[in-house]
This record gives structure tokens, C-alpha cells and sequence, in this order.
């Protein structure tokens, strides 16, 4: 699930957003449209945040079902 669809979900918006994760809220734009990717510190705080619904995976476009190539 991404960052967008998780804030769809939950009714929940970018200030809301920005204040959770210590950030402005031009910078969760921009992880919301994939201009940027979070870096760790960040990337736990989402994962905090959404109770592990959007992971660093999602930031990647990587399937949590992914095979990985022998």
C-alpha cells in the first residue's frame, strides 16, 4: 500500500501527515507523488505510523510477494 493510498484510506491529510513525522508538509508531497523516497529514520516513523501497512517496499514498488531471483 502506498503513503497515498494509506492517507485515503484513513481520511487522514497531509498536515496530519507532516506533524507525525516531524517534517514539512512539501516534503510528504513529495513522498506522496514519488519525488522523493524517506530516508531510514523517516521510513520508520511511516511504518510507525501506519502500523506497518505502508513499508519501505511500497516506496520501491516492490511486491511483499515478491520472488527474489535464484
Amino acid at each position: 500500500m502506498t503513503l497515498k493510498e494509506w492517507m485515503e484510506a484513513e481520511s487522514i491529510g497531509v498536515p496530519h501527515v507532516a506533524t507525525e513525522l516531524d517534517c514539512s508538509a512539501e516534503t510528504v508531497r513529495r513522498y506522496v507523488h514519488g519525488h522523493r523516497i524517506p530516508g531510514q529514520a523517516t521510513m520508520l516513523k511511516i511504518v510507525a505510523l501506519t502500523s506497518g501497512r505502508v513499508t519501505a517496499n511500497d516506496f520501491y514498488g516492490i511486491s511483499h510477494r515478491a520472488q527474489v531471483p535464484a
